[in-house]
């Protein structure tokens, strides 16, 4: 009895603790897609940025106002008639910054994580004995760690710019992936800016 309330206990704990990272979207860069990344982490204005090359200050405090100043509302046809998306501050100096694919905002809902969940849940109270979910107090301990559980949705924005570089004398693309803290797309938690130039076949 004791076993399959702490077996239960901390299945739903490890439910708590590991869903943040299925939301998360890693996106690959190198010379070819199945290299093994290098991350570095900088943070600014305490926003966690990543990335897979070095950033001096300059760049990272471009990528951080590249960051905040995109939203669903600067994206529209009118800030860009030629492209439809936004202008982004060149993080690479040296050259001006063209939007390769303009933002798109999402938002997962995580419906069939928590499903699944909710399914392992009911499975397992299946095995608990009825004397045991007799007990009012116990039900109540259950349903809470049920909902203690739940997965929120996670908003995510992303787009591809490039920029040309006079030092290495070429064009670099880069990919940005923004988790924001609210609804709105406001309030980004993490960025992951990468180089993806053999996307484009550079």
């Amino acid at each position: 009895m004791k076993k399959m309330f702490v077996f239960a206990l901390s299945l739903v704990m490890l439910f708590s603790l590991v869903t943040p990272s299925f939301a998360n979207e890693n996106v690959s860069n190198g010379t070819s897609p199945e290299q093994e990344l290098e991350g570095y982490t900088y943070s600014f204005n305490d926003l966690e940025i990543t990335s897979n090359t070095i950033l001096t200050d300059q760049e990272i405090e471009n990528v951080y106002n590249a960051v905040m100043s995109t939203t669903p509302e600067t994206t529209s046809i009118e800030n860009d008639p030629d492209y439809g998306g936004i202008s982004l501050r060149a993080p690479v100096s040296g050259g001006s910054t063209v939007t390769e694919i303009a933002p798109i905002f999402r938002t997962y809902k995580n419906t069939g994580v928590n499903e699944a969940k909710n399914l392992i849940f009911a499975y397992m109270m299946k095995k608990i004995p009825k004397s045991l979910t007799d007990n009012v107090f116990a039900n109540w301990l259950f349903v809470k760690l049920n909902s203690w559980s739940k997965i929120s949705p996670t908003y995510v924005g992303s787009w591809v710019s490039s920029s040309y570089s006079t030092a290495e004398k070429k064009r670099n693309y880069h990919a940005t992936v923004v988790h924001y803290g609210k609804s709105n797309y406001t309030a980004p938690k993490s960025v992951q800016y990468f180089q993806c130039n053999y996307w484009f076949g550079k």
